[in-house]
């Protein structure tokens, strides 16, 4: 999967009193990210927070066919976040490196968790939104893919949903909930693909920063890069049978957005 290249403005750490930082988050966000070593194995890598900041937006990405993501994943304080990412189908001989995102901000927040067999939703406390979310394959076998990852629409938890061969494998639904009166959610729409790969992206409005990226796919395919940038969240998918040409699939991105 093709990592996206863009700019990004790294914002100064300057004192900033958290409770304005969550009255709107997006003008305090501040991303970083870690890439693994070049490999071609299944391998995992983790993007810290700065000291006494948490994670607000998660995202992770892929390079190298029939490769993919089985696990984006908040730390349970928020300090960070670990991305998993390995082979399916037949794989591939060739390197690959998996990259951790995360989109760090000062203030109170906290994560919320639910499994279920293919599809789970993790619920924010009463008085709070979604501003991220996470998911992970427990007991992933090969040919196990996410599907979907994204807030509920009313931001009031996150879904994930994951497709693959019968077995023990289950799903996790991640959220990373606090008190954020500007937020919502913007949708990219869905967008039908014929062919192997895809991507699409949704934009913020106006003066809104990107808090985090989400996105589903459908029509056997499998999530690939989950992006999030300032203005714009990207998310990339791929067939689940990267060598057909002609199959038809669709691709919806999400970001969450504040001032």
């Amino acid at each position: 999967m093709k990592l996206f290249s863009t700019a990004v403005l790294a914002l100064s750490l300057t004192s900033i009193n958290p409770a304005t930082a969550m009255a709107g988050v997006g003008e305090d966000v501040e991303p970083h990210s870690a890439t693994s070593a070049s490999t071609s194995s299944a391998k995992s890598v983790t993007v810290t927070c700065p000291n006494g900041w948490k994670v607000v937006g998660t995202g992770g990405a892929v390079t190298g066919d029939r490769t993919a993501i089985t696990r984006i994943k908040p730390k349970a304080d928020l300090s960070g976040v670990e991305v998993h990412a390995t082979e399916f189908g037949s794989g591939t001989p060739l390197p690959w490196t998996v990259t951790a995102r995360a989109n760090c901000a000062p203030g109170d927040f906290s994560l919320a968790s639910k499994n279920g067999a293919q599809t789970a939703e993790a619920s924010c406390p009463t008085g709070t939104k979604s501003l991220g979310v996470g998911a992970e394959i427990v007991d992933a076998v090969n040919g196990v893919h996410l599907t979907h990852l994204a807030p509920q629409g009313n931001l009031k938890g996150a879904t994930a949903e994951a497709e693959g061969p019968a077995g023990t494998w289950s799903v996790t639904a991640y959220a990373i909930c606090g008190k954020s009166s500007g937020a919502v959610l913007r949708s990219g729409g869905s967008s039908v693909v014929i062919g192997p790969n895809g991507s699409k992206s949704v934009s913020c409005q106006g003066d809104e920063k990107v808090i985090s990226a989400g996105g589903s796919v459908a029509g056997k395919a499998i999530i690939g890069d989950v992006l999030p940038y300032e203005s714009a969240a990207w998310l990339t998918g791929q067939a689940r049978d990267a060598q057909t040409q002609q199959i038809r699939w669709s691709i919806t991105p999400y970001a969450v957005c504040s001032l």
